[in-house]
């Protein structure tokens, strides 16, 4: 019976574990279907992490009830990820800067603002009532199935998926791939802002320097295991995000694994895991995944 508990508990930490993995990685789906290389989903994160947490803070000073200030946040979380993404999507297409070097701009720009606000804003630290990390998982299931549907099953998702693959097809044919990159890498920013608001609002309940911890670069490998799928997506996140669950239920029951010498129980061991399997998962595909034909390519028209 205790096995049972232990597999099930596991098996929903993997879950929520999982939850921001997959609102990011469908965030980077979208992206990178469109033709838009999009590193910059850690960046979205650790925006959306602390905006969230400070959204809900000043509407709390203003007088408003907890629950409207949380969705005051979750608001903030949107507007802020719309923006980041914008300004992403404006980078790599109006200016035609790489999108590699887009993507690290937003995330360093990312790492320092958020630094410097919470050490200027918060230096005792801040707590919030947030979400309920249950209303995160609400919205997170569906969403692989919704973004299925709307890439494979919907005229919009056909002109996204010809923006990455032909841009110059789709150009004689009459659409126009540019406005489509911006509005997929604009929603991309919206998800992976998302993403980061369950860090801090469903998961601590409080903000902390570097929060999105690399989860960002980790949901992007999930895109590229599931080749560019959003199911498929999906389950590499889930994969992810079993190791995640794994390495914290494994410091918890305090298990000592001892092999070759070594002490895999070691909780500074145990961190590295799901970093480890990432990296054992894209090994495990290179070479074997196609990746959008036009990924990452400047467009010359509009």
């Amino acid at each position: 019976m205790t096995s049972l508990s232990s597999l099930m508990a596991l098996l929903i930490a993997t879950l929520y574990s999982a939850v921001p993995l997959i609102l990011a990685a469908m965030g980077g789906v979208l992206s990178e279907r469109s033709g838009v290389v999009n590193i910059a989903l850690e960046g979205f994160m650790l925006i959306g992490a602390f905006v969230g947490i400070w959204g809900e803070v000043v509407a709390e000073h203003h007088g408003f009830h907890t629950l409207h200030a949380s969705l005051i946040g979750i608001l903030a979380v949107i507007a802020v990820g719309a923006l980041l993404g914008l300004l992403h999507a404006f980078l790599t297409q109006r200016t035609k800067m790489d999108h590699v070097v887009s993507g690290l701009g937003i995330n360093l720009l990312a790492a320092g603002v958020t630094h410097y606000a919470y050490l200027t804003l918060y230096p005792n630290g801040v707590e919030v009532q947030g979400l309920s990390r249950a209303s995160f998982l609400y919205l997170t299931v569906p969403l692989p199935f919704l973004i299925f549907g709307l890439l494979y099953r919907t005229r919009f998702g056909l002109r996204l998926r010809a923006s990455g693959e032909s841009p110059e097809n789709a150009l004689l044919s009459g659409m126009k791939p540019m406005p489509i990159r911006y509005i997929a890498v604009t929603l991309s920013g919206v998800l992976g802002a998302l993403g980061g608001a369950y860090l801090s609002m469903a998961d601590a309940h409080s903000f902390s320097t570097d929060m999105s911890a690399g989860k960002g670069y980790v949901a992007l490998a999930a895109v590229i295991f599931g080749k560019w799928n959003p199911l498929g997506a999906a389950l590499g996140a889930l994969f992810f995000g079993f190791f995640y669950a794994l390495q914290t239920q494994l410091q918890i029951s305090n298990i000592h694994l001892t092999f070759l010498g070594v002490d895999w129980s070691n909780p500074y061991i145990l961190d590295t895991l799901p970093y480890l399997m990432t990296i054992a998962a894209l090994l495990s595909v290179v070479g074997r995944i196609v990746p959008p034909a036009s990924l990452g390519r400047t467009l010359d028209g509009n």
